[in-house]
């Protein structure tokens, strides 16, 4: 009987678990888990709500998946957001879809969706150690060492994710294990990270906690050319923006700010209205009334333009600048990890190790928030399963 080691307890690992054991159910598998629970990431997700997936295409994953996306052309085509949205369904857990495809469960309770992947760990008969570190791993003797005990294995598969919220235990010590058996691994940076801003409305806290639907954001190299504009949900705090729009341009944000000093970002907060030449009193009126802007904002417009044109152009075009994110403890993910070179993209295997695999958000693979990181995680966890065993 082969025995399957797989280091990591999130949504990557325990999916791994779970396909390793559907695909060769004489195998022995344990999920070593660090945490005392599992999916403790996870549970943190979409406010506590877990955005699982979105339920789009697999051409619109790779879209949304902004660094190294292609990579994932193989792996969706085994496990993709149909097959994640039918796990949960058929496992006590339905999902519901809201705005921008975005699934979550009917619960509204990330809970819920542990608990199913937990059920069918259970169900699998799959060795799961919780509360247990590992502190050595030996390629040459195929050996793992850990808190409790070691274990010897003919395959390992690590998916200890990156080295964000580390409070949830993505510290990093993996990548260290791995820089000492050769195994290349990329930058790491913070991705999808929200974003710090000097502007005097973000110091005087002026804005505070506005929150806006679906406005247009673009972010402007320092040549004045526009990098990247997209659509989403952005909220202004103390120290900056956050929310689906700035969390996704972080990352040309951060690669900008690694060149200049800041980054020159626009909002377009009625994206809707296409602005004439010339504004009546009574048609600015209805388009701030029917456009819900918060007489705040349009107050501190006011403080600049006076006329009907000019706020309405301020609020199509409210230009700020960026000045810093706010790093690791605050980035939903690791822009960086293991190197992709070295990874068989159809099967999640190290091309140095071939009892090797890895899954989830240790891969230099980074997307945007909205559900395409967990669907990474998921789909390339089910494929290291799938494949464990094609040495």
């Amino acid at each position: 009987m082969k025995t399957v080691c797989i280091i990591g307890g999130g949504p990557a690992g325990m999916m791994a678990a779970i396909s390793t054991k559907l695909n060769n159910p004489s195998f022995q598998v344990h999920l070593i888990e660090r945490n005392k629970m599992l999916g403790q990431k996870l549970r943190l997700t979409g406010g506590g709500r877990c955005n699982v997936t979105a339920n789009v295409t697999n051409e619109e994953v790779i879209a949304s998946v902004v660094k190294n996306g292609r990579f994932l052309y193989s792996t969706l085509s085994n496990y993709n957001p149909q097959s994640i949205i039918e796990f949960f369904n058929q496992n006590g857990c339905p999902l519901k879809m809201e705005d921008h495809f975005r699934m979550f469960p009917v619960t509204d309770n990330a809970v819920d969706i542990i608990a199913a992947l937990n059920r069918k760990i259970n169900e699998l008969k799959i060795d799961l150690h919780l509360n247990t570190y590992v502190t050595n791993l030996d390629f040459v003797s195929k050996q793992l060492i850990t808190s409790d005990k070691s274990y010897t294995f003919d395959y390992l598969v690590l998916a200890t994710g990156g080295i964000t919220l580390p409070q949830s235990g993505s510290d990093g010590n993996m990548h260290e294990h791995l820089k000492a058996f050769d195994q290349p691994i990329t930058e790491l940076k913070p991705a999808e990270v929200p974003l710090v801003s000097n502007e005097r409305f973000i110091q005087e806290k002026i804005l505070q906690g506005l929150s806006f639907k679906d406005v247009k954001m673009t972010v402007y190299n320092e040549n004045g050319k526009a990098i990247r504009t997209l659509t989403h949900d952005l909220l202004i705090t103390h120290f900056g923006l956050s929310g689906p729009a700035a969390l996704r341009l972080s990352f040309d944000i951060i690669e900008l700010l690694e060149k200049q000093k800041d980054v020159l970002v626009s909002i377009d907060f009625i994206p809707r209205v296409n602005l004439p030449m010339e504004v009546k009193s009574m048609d600015y009126k209805d388009i701030l009334q029917n456009e819900n802007v918060p007489k705040r904002l349009i107050d501190y417009i006011k403080e600049d333009v006076l006329t009907s044109y000019e706020i309405l152009s301020k609020l199509k075009n409210f230009t700020m600048k960026i000045h810093d994110t706010r790093g690791f403890k605050r980035a939903f993910v690791t822009n960086g990890g293991i190197h992709l070179k070295y990874v068989d993209p159809k099967t999640m295997k190290s091309k140095i190790y071939p009892f090797l695999s890895f899954a989830g958000e240790l891969l230099d693979i980074n997307a945007y928030t909205g559900g395409f990181n967990i669907t990474s995680a998921l789909s390339t966890g089910y494929t290291a399963g799938l494949y464990i065993d094609n040495e």
